[in-house]
């Protein structure tokens, strides 16, 4: 049986129809995504599924003792305790069995009266609580937040965590629960890369079912195996992770278009026979294809995705868009350090680290809102810059722009009006191409969706003439729409772009370079920066190949001792028997020790880092030579077993 069966399922607020006629069954084992557009439906279709909204028509229908875990948007209050506590007491169906125990093993330790009764009950329990995980819940509960990025706070205060830290307690408390169903919306908020590849692996790992909300394309392609959007009210259900979705829903688009032109003429082309005989000879005819006509079932037109257009204004730039030299950055005390760089147009550079690592501070040194500790940020003669802020704000050199806090109160026309002054005709073109039409301008500021606030901004900062673009976190708040809208206009900008994401789609999409801030034992700062070209994927795949070249040198050193051991038994078997196959044997074995030798040396060289496919190369070199040694070792080891027992034997007193 499904553990979830929605049928007919809607949801209108008033006249506005959020959902409309909703058909969905969840099955067990299930990793659905649901996307759409902003406003589009999908919190609140978690919300009818977890019971949180009733709906207005349709039913919820599901499995008889169903256990669901919800995570929503917004994080409750935590109680007070420690961090480790709070996720430990969010499994209320073992902290009242954890109790029961406690007072039965004080009722045992009292005896009297009952006792066999209490020891029957007191081993229910116990096996109740072993099968639900209650032994195993603390080594689960400091797994999740270890994975999180929260392993180092078990023991601080909830109250005294950050907002985005809040977030991360929160879905912690939800991978440790005992659920046949996990609600999720957005979970990627607020976690780092390292921390949202663990949730990848987690969430691949347990075979709980799962609905969850995200725009985080890569995240949906690596864990979903179905995807069920959201349009119009309606919904259409996709087999696969979030690539194939977007390549089948391409193909079903266009057969829909082929459907639907191709009906298009056959309405066309019969309405022009009963035109033309509806008063002659084949007026019975004619009528009889009216009729047709009049049953039959039209194909709905394709519906045309309203999506924003983006384009940044640009201006001349020198050669060198900036320099930085011996750059450490830092709020009072060094935080990171990084080495010496040009930058140039055309550059688009993604910072991407472990959350608190600096990255934000780098940007903002780079935008000048920051003095370096040491060194120096030099821009090019002809340089423009901006800065757009995980905030929601943007600025420059100039000073932050008066969005969004000294504009709330004014209306979306008025306030791109006020900060550029382009004309009322000309703004509401803009505002247009933003999705912002009709009444929409009229909306206050303080009353924008975060998404709408998003599309704004960017849509202000576009209109600002740059050739060097700082972004923090620019897909923040954006639906997956609007995120592939802002990657295809970073592509077509021809300045210098820096963005701190952790939107690993958009890296591999659009960067040139990656600065990847790693902590460092040397230098005068806790960070370091290390550049690499190319995206997130070619930063993987090299730091991949460092762990094979590191694991191969632990391999070869662990081995020394057994190969020396070897040696010695080699030169004490020259001296008994110096016969022709051994010697072969030796002379082979010692050519592949001195060819293993230069291939370790090779694997660990800079240059072979920087060309993948020799490295590659390489590295199955070494592994083809490493097994031939080892058979050699065996043959030769076959050959002296009898010669050196032998002379052992000759040897003793």
């Amino acid at each position: 049986m499904s553990l979830i069966h929605c049928s007919g399922l809607g949801l209108a607020y008033g006249t506005r129809i959020v959902l409309d006629g909703i058909d969905l069954r969840i099955e067990p084992r299930d990793r659905l995504a649901v996307v759409g557009a902003n406003g589009a439906g999908k919190t609140s279709l978690l919300e009818l599924i977890a019971g949180v909204l009733e709906p207005t028509s349709g039913e919820v229908e599901r499995q008889r003792g169903l256990v669901v875990a919800y995570l929503p948007q917004d994080a409750p209050e935590p109680i007070a305790g420690t961090l480790l506590d709070e996720v430990m007491a969010s499994r209320e169906d073992l902290v009242s069995l954890h109790a029961e125990l406690g007072e039965l093993e004080r009722r045992m330790a009292d005896g009297g009266a009952g006792l066999e009764a209490v020891l029957e009950r007191y081993g229910e329990l116990q096996h109740a609580y072993q099968d639900a995980g209650g032994y195993e819940l603390e080594v689960r509960a400091r797994e999740a937040l270890g994975g999180l990025g929260l392993g180092e706070a078990l023991e601080q205060l909830p109250n005294t965590l950050s907002g985005g830290q809040k977030r991360r307690l929160e879905l912690a408390k939800l991978l440790v629960q005992d659920a046949a169903l996990l609600l999720v919306d957005e979970p990627t908020n607020h976690l780092d890369l390292a921390s949202i590849e663990w949730l990848e692996e987690f969430m691949r790992g347990v075979s709980t079912a799962t609905v969850l909300v995200s725009h985080d394309r890569r995240f949906l392609d690596n864990v979903c195996s179905r995807v069920l959007e959201l349009a119009g009210g309606f919904a259409e259900d996709y087999p696969g992770n979030y690539t194939q979705y977007v390549r089948l829903r391409g193909e079903r688009r266009e057969r829909r278009r082929r459907e639907y032109s191709a009906q298009q003429a056959y309405i066309a082309h019969q309405e022009e026979f009963i035109r033309r005989y509806r008063a002659g000879q084949r007026a019975r005819e004619a009528r009889g294809r009216q009729t047709k006509l009049d049953r039959l079932d039209r194909i709905a037109p394709p519906t045309v995705e309203r999506r924003p257009h983006l384009r940044f204004a640009t201006v001349p730039s020198s050669n060198v868009v900036f320099k930085a030299t011996a750059l450490v950055a830092g709020h009072g005390s060094p935080l990171l350090s990084v080495p010496p760089v040009t930058v140039v147009p055309g550059e688009r550079i993604a910072i991407v680290g472990p959350n608190g690592s600096g990255k934000s501070t780098l940007l903002h040194t780079l935008a000048g809102d920051l003095a370096p500790l040491t060194g120096r940020v030099s821009l090019g003669p002809r340089t423009e810059r901006r800065l757009y802020r995980q905030d929601l704000g943007f600025g420059s050199e100039h000073g932050l722009v008066d969005v969004p806090t000294a504009a709330e109160d004014r209306t979306v026309l008025e306030d791109l009006l006020a900060s550029h002054p382009i004309g009322e005709e000309r703004a509401r073109t803009v505002l247009g191409s933003l999705l912002f039409s009709g009444d929409d301008v009229h909306k206050r500021v303080g009353d924008l969706s975060g998404g709408e606030r998003a599309r704004l901004l960017m849509g202000k900062l576009a209109l600002e003439e740059t050739n060097l673009l700082l972004l923090d976190e620019p897909t923040n708040h954006l639906d997956i729409p609007a995120q592939e809208v802002l990657e295809h206009a970073l592509l077509r900008y021809p300045g210098a772009v820096v963005l701190v994401s952790h939107d690993r789609a958009l890296i591999d999409a659009i960067a040139t370079h990656v600065w990847a801030i790693e902590e460092s034992d040397e230098g005068p700062a806790a960070n370091r920066v290390r550049t690499v070209i190319g995206g997130y994927s070619d930063l993987q795949r090299e730091r991949q190949r460092e762990q094979a070249a590191q694991r191969r040198a632990v391999t070869s050193a662990a081995s020394a001792n057994d190969q020396r051991s070897i040696a010695e038994r080699m030169h004490r078997a020259r001296a008994t028997v110096p016969s022709r196959s051994i010697r072969e044997l030796e002379r082979q074995i010692a050519e592949a020790e001195s060819r293993l030798a230069t291939l370790r040396a090779l694997l660990l060289e800079p240059a072979t880092f920087a060309d993948p496919a020799s490295g590659a190369e390489a590295g199955r070199e070494h592994d083809r030579v490493s097994g031939a040694l080892a058979e050699l070792y065996e043959r030769w080891e076959k050959e002296m077993t009898g010669v050196i027992t032998g002379g052992d034997r000759d040897r003793r007193p």
